[in-house]
């Protein structure tokens, strides 16, 4: 790792700040969403109803989806392999459980592109940006995120922890505001939510995963 790629500690906690604003933001109209024909996110009304919605983003789209993309990135970028990139995100366009988030994601995994790009000896990030100004790939956060975990050397599994944290107290942020939570119902949701097990990397590979994960109730 060259000296040049080394990343200050603030901007990855920009980030993570951005992505928690993401999340804040997307809570105010993600719960109560239809997520399946059969399945639909619980409406939050108290701390209980919203550590259950938390339990269910987990279950449909933090773990078959956001991590597993993130991991998958991540191990593109290790190999250079632009064009499996491509291909990744070209999937994501067309999974039909992150529609609601579509938007929200693009913003900031662009911003984020943006505030890297003075990395242009880093061939798959440069022709990746490039793409997505372009607007020849998306860009979903998740993807840019994955890239520079690899990029910066960050340990997967602290970076996925960090992830999983951040985006369930950006939606807890957003409920606790629009719910006027008391400082005791707030610090039992934050405990949870940073007690929440993060799932193995072996769950989290991409081989493991369907290609469209089918959101029915067993």
């Amino acid at each position: 790792m060259t000296e040049s790629n080394t990343v200050p500690l603030n901007e990855m906690e920009t980030f993570h700040q951005d992505l928690s604003m993401l999340c804040h933001r997307l809570g105010e109209v993600v719960p109560g969403r239809v997520i399946a024909p059969s399945m639909r996110f619980e409406k939050v009304n108290d701390t209980d109803s919203f550590l259950r919605f938390s339990e269910q983003y987990m279950r449909y789209v933090l773990i078959p989806i956001e991590l597993p993309a993130i991991v998958t990135a991540s191990e593109f970028a290790s190999r250079n392999a632009l064009h499996e990139l491509y291909l990744l995100d070209k999937q994501l366009g067309s999974e039909p459980h992150i529609k609601m988030f579509e938007q929200a994601s693009l913003t900031l995994g662009r911003n984020q592109l943006r505030k890297l790009r003075g990395m242009r000896d880093v061939r798959l990030l440069s022709r990746y940006r490039s793409s997505v100004l372009e607007g020849n790939a998306h860009g979903w956060h998740m993807l840019v995120y994955g890239i520079v975990l690899h990029l910066f050397s960050i340990p997967i599994r602290q970076g996925l922890a960090k992830y999983q944290t951040q985006v369930l107290l950006g939606f807890a942020q957003s409920a606790c505001q629009s719910l006027q939570w008391s400082h005791s119902e707030w610090s039992k949701v934050a405990f949870v939510i940073q007690k929440m097990p993060l799932p193995s990397l072996e769950s989290l590979s991409p081989r493991s995963q369907p290609e469209s994960p089918q959101l029915t109730i067993v």
